[in-house]
């Protein structure tokens, strides 16, 4: 079926005629499923409530969720199909940006579920018709007609969301989206899916950002079961429980659950580890897309059978794929989950693209670990300014391209071309076909003796170590690299009673001499491949990681370079000492 706005989602006589549990929200230690019917009547009373609060057409409304439930999502489609433009706003916000946000916008109107989250921006919020989603007075349900009779005014080309972010600039920016650009990302990417109606996904990153947003309008579009478990910590007890078929994920969970993997098989004895390692490589190697190899197909059935066939089943059993986005993903931690039978497909996006530009297939020979993907059906792509090796700032054209940044034409103007053409300000190569991120434009810079660092780059090689968790590099205008480590105190650990060191605490062991002369051998092993103006030269160690709340990680995760660089300044300027 072809839907050209947001809330055509929501196919109205296909749900009333259905009387199955559809979408289910997280109560207590259960699952609580609504029909069909049960979705149009509360959906009905959303939009009620929504003409009764005199939400006009074309008016902009502040939603701020934390993770996504049926009332989120419900609430979100009632007011674009009311002609009233949902603006996004991360939970994690300060109140300083959400002040920005309500002086640019105007807007008359505040939704929120954690009262916490009221009471922090209590000041910004006076003069605010503000409301708890938990406590709306839904008494009265539209009538069908009536729903028609309104939705039918609502264009394709309208506005229909506002999503402000700040990436790792800092300066919040309203992507302005239309029901086109959207639908034509659903349109493009439910193509590619291999779900269906009797598949069980699992939602639970924030509802806020476009990555589970749309994931979510996917899944709608596909008619599958979906499983709103409310934040990622409930994700090991969901698993078992609703044995999912699909969820999307961005990288650090995949990596906790590997680096858990990991340091189960190094607790055991030695011919345990020794298993272990030659599964990792056997893992690391494979390449299914070169045809089929007997010797490596029984390999991997009999690492999935035997050695990771436990940790499939943490995983509820039926785990069929992961698909991950947000931020850069370590090819070895995909591999390592295809050898347990569990497809990890990568994209790429971004919110003024709706978000998909590119994506891994399903399809044999369509996914290479370590990229992300082939462009979108729907997408042109333009790799400018290449370098020696084909590298250059990576350009996008399509109907998902964002209409511009809301009252920000100057800010549009650098980065829109007339013509369509979107900077994305990401760079990256095309290889067969398939898409490479290699870092930002803007992070990317020199040292002082000329030579070019692409950081990005250099954290996801130095990453590979089992002992790094975390890791930012430093050099512009320096003499030098060197890096901010977090390092994975698990891994430490088990190294630490293996060598016979005390262990305290994290505060306390990044000062061990042990510990730094450990982690020295460590980077050095990883320096060894790198010419020599790209090795890491010295190193502080950090005893806590990276937080949103501290303003030092964007809301998908990925460092906020500056903030993070003044917060360490002196411990910086130790290291060029």
């Amino acid at each position: 079926m072809t839907y050209t706005r947001t809330f055509d989602l929501l196919s109205i006589e296909k749900l009333l005629a259905s009387k199955k549990s559809l979408l289910f929200n997280k109560m207590g230690s259960t699952y609580e499923g609504w029909s069909g019917q049960k979705i149009v009547s509360y959906y009905f009373k959303c939009t009620q409530f929504v003409l009764d609060e005199n939400i006009k057409s074309g008016e902009l409304v502040v939603l701020m969720p934390e993770s996504a439930n049926i009332e989120w999502l419900l609430l979100d489609l009632a007011i674009q199909a009311m002609g009233g433009i949902v603006v996004m706003a991360h939970s994690t916000i300060d109140s300083d940006k959400l002040e920005t946000i309500y002086s640019e916008t105007e807007s008359r109107f505040y939704f929120y579920q954690n009262p916490e989250l009221f009471e922090k921006h209590e000041a910004v919020l006076a003069g605010v018709s503000a409301f708890n989603i938990e406590e709306l007075n839904l008494e009265k349900e539209m009538t069908k007609e009536q729903y028609f009779d309104i939705s039918s005014k609502v264009k394709k080309e309208d506005t229909s969301t506002i999503i402000y972010t700040s990436g790792t600039t800092g300066t919040p920016k309203g992507v302005m989206l239309s029901h086109f650009n959207i639908m034509s990302n659903v349109q493009a990417v439910t193509l590619l899916l291999p779900i269906r109606d009797k598949h069980r996904i699992l939602s639970f990153l924030p509802f806020s950002h476009i990555f589970e947003r749309s994931s979510l309008y996917y899944m709608l579009a596909l008619g599958s079961q979906i499983y709103f478990i409310e934040k990622p910590h409930n994700l090991v007890d969901a698993l078992p429980k609703i044995k999912p078929h699909y969820f999307t994920a961005v990288p650090r969970i995949l990596e906790r659950m590997y680096d858990r993997v990991v340091e189960e098989f190094n607790s055991r004895k030695w011919l345990g580890k020794k298993v272990f390692q030659w599964a990792s490589k056997v893992a690391d190697n494979y390449k299914p897309y070169r045809g089929f190899n007997p010797i490596k197909f029984i390999q991997i059935r009999f690492i999935r059978l035997f050695l990771l066939g436990k940790f499939r089943r943490r995983l509820g059993g039926h785990l069929e794929a992961i698909m991950v986005g947000a931020a850069h993903l370590r090819p070895e931690i995909a591999k390592a989950f295809y050898a347990a039978g569990i497809r990890v497909r990568e994209g790429y996006g971004m919110t003024e693209t709706s978000p998909g530009i590119s994506f891994n297939r399903f399809e044999p020979g369509m996914n290479r670990f370590g990229t992300v993907g082939l462009p979108l059906p729907n997408i042109e792509l333009d790799i400018r300014d290449q370098d020696e090796n084909g590298s250059g700032v990576i350009w996008v054209k399509g109907p998902n391209v964002m209409q511009g940044y809301y009252k920000q034409e100057a800010q549009t103007r650098k980065v829109l071309t007339e013509d369509g053409w979107l900077n994305t300000g990401d760079v990256g190569l095309l290889k067969n076909g398939f898409l490479k991120i290699t870092d930002r434009q803007k992070d990317i810079f020199k040292t002082s003796s000329g030579k070019y660092i692409a950081p990005q780059e250099l954290e996801q090689h130095f990453s590979q170590s089992d002992l790094i968790e975390g890791l930012m590099v430093i050099g512009f205008q320096r003499q030098f690299v060197t890096a901010l480590i977090h390092p994975n105190f698990s891994a430490l650990k088990s190294w630490a009673s293996q060598a016979g060191i005390h262990w305290t605490s994290p505060q306390y062991m990044v000062l061990n001499i042990k510990v730094k002369e450990r982690m020295k051998k460590e980077l050095e092993q990883w320096n060894a491949d790198l010419p020599k103006h790209k090795k890491i030269k010295d190193f502080y160690l950090m005893h806590e990681s990276w937080t949103i709340e501290k303003g030092q990680l964007s809301n998908t995760l990925k460092p906020i370079r500056k903030k993070i660089q003044e917060d360490y300044l002196k411990e910086i300027e130790e290291m060029y000492e």
